[in-house]
């Protein structure tokens, strides 16, 4: 049946009172977490879940598994995972063809021997888990994942990036990376030592590692890439081109749908230290309405009812939100990993001719992107990307665009200068 040709204005706000709802359920946020560094005086420690006593937070790293102490270090397990879970999809579990929350993150790695002559083991995974605590027994080749009772159970709930530095029977070698998926036994692996990289560095000598995990929700897949670091004071290096490990995966299904991130370890009749010295993570996640969100929707197309001093209420309630954003916006970008350099306005505006109309090359979601020349950089011809504060959607979305361009790395795409 057909709507009438003149609807009454009651139905007409209650459908876009209900389109409203539904687009605002539907929308995706982003949760930035950083941790440069490890040490007490970082106020956000206290948003890490310990889950043990074998899970410690020592002078700059997070050591998931227990390095020293009153407690035996063999035959442990650990965790240590971000307090706050993700909603990572709406609706149920069998509709596999809607969007997935994408995830980003990178952290450098330190797995070393505890004596000359003892032998590594077990390693350390990065996990998005259903719990904060890890199962009971869990130790050894499980990673403090599952336990042999459970392993392979979809009711584990888990993935997990392994890095793994002991063989068990199931396991191609001690030196590789495997994706886990509800199981210790991995699904797909790749041998570091054939790469250049030993996880384990000899008795004396210690190994950095930076290692990269994406996760694509749209295309439902998922890559992993590693690269050596010298020391680990040095700045994070950009991500390689090539993953060492990529595969596809739906996590609709798989994972429990509000999940939790973070590390987990463990030790079998030989023990090694399993330290964490970075992390960053950029995670997606879906919200639930509020009362909130729903009168803002609400109230915009009423705004020309509205009193004149309410008008005047929100725009300086805008002008203040903006300034806050711009604010909190410079002290985000200025701790992402890699991060380039900053421009300063004036040379942008220079580079530009002032943002010539002439110089536009083409329009997106966010802003303009314009054709430019950077006269202290021997005329490099760039694009500069003017963001549009009326089409921004909010910080959120900002920043997701910025991390996601700044981890892009490929030879035909132009990189990311600042």
């Amino acid at each position: 049946m057909e709507l009438a040709a003149n609807p009454n204005p009651a139905v007409v706000l209650l459908l876009s009172l209900l389109a409203a709802v539904t687009l605002v359920s539907a929308r995706l946020k982003t949760c930035t977490i950083t941790y440069d560094d490890f040490n007490i005086a970082n106020s956000n420690i206290q948003k890490l879940y310990f889950a043990s006593n074998y899970s410690t937070q020592a002078t700059g790293a997070l050591r998931v598994t227990l390095e020293s102490g009153y407690y035996k270090l063999t035959n442990q397990s650990g965790r240590i995972l971000y307090k706050k879970s993700f909603k990572l999809w709406e609706g149920r579990n069998d509709t596999y063809s809607d969007r997935v929350a994408s995830f980003n993150t990178s952290f450098l790695v330190n797995l070393s021997r505890m004596s000359s002559f003892a032998t590594p083991g077990e390693g350390l995974t990065f996990v998005v888990a259903p719990g904060l605590n890890h199962p009971p027994n869990s130790f050894g080749g499980c990673l403090g994942l599952t336990n042999f009772t459970t392993d392979g159970n979809k009711s584990n709930q888990i993935i997990a990036i392994e890095l793994d530095t002991f063989q068990e029977d199931f396991d191609p070698d001690s030196n590789h990376v495997g994706l886990n998926i509800n199981s210790v036994i991995s699904h797909t692996t790749t041998s570091l030592t054939p790469l250049g990289f030993e996880l384990v560095a000899p008795y004396g000598t210690h190994n950095f590692f930076n290692v990269w995990v994406q996760y694509d929700g749209i295309k439902k897949s998922i890559a992993v890439y590693m690269a050596k670091q010298a020391n680990p004071s040095d700045p994070t290096p950009r991500r390689p081109d090539t993953p060492i490990l990529k595969s596809d995966l739906e996590l609709r299904g798989v994972v429990n749908q509000n999940s939790y991130f973070g590390f987990s370890a463990s030790t079998g009749n030989s023990s090694e230290i399993n330290r964490v010295l970075r992390w960053y993570l950029t995670v997606e996640y879906y919200y639930d309405v509020n009362f909130g969100e729903i009168g803002l929707i609400v109230g915009i197309p009423m705004v020309a009812l509205l009193p004149a001093s309410l008008v005047l209420v929100y725009y300086f309630r805008k002008r203040w939100l903006s300034r806050r954003f711009y604010q909190r916006m410079s002290r985000k970008v200025k701790r992402m990993p890699g991060m380039p350099r900053e421009y300063e306005y004036k040379d942008l505006q220079k580079a530009t001719n002032n943002f010539d109309k002439t110089r536009k090359l083409g329009q997106g979601g966010y802003g303009v992107v314009y054709k430019g020349y950077l006269a202290n950089q021997k005329d490099l011809e760039v694009a500069v990307k003017m963001f549009s504060r009326e089409s921004l959607k909010g910080q959120d979305d900002f920043f997701q665009e910025l991390t996601i361009i700044n981890q892009l790395g490929h030879k035909y795409l132009v990189p990311l200068l600042g």
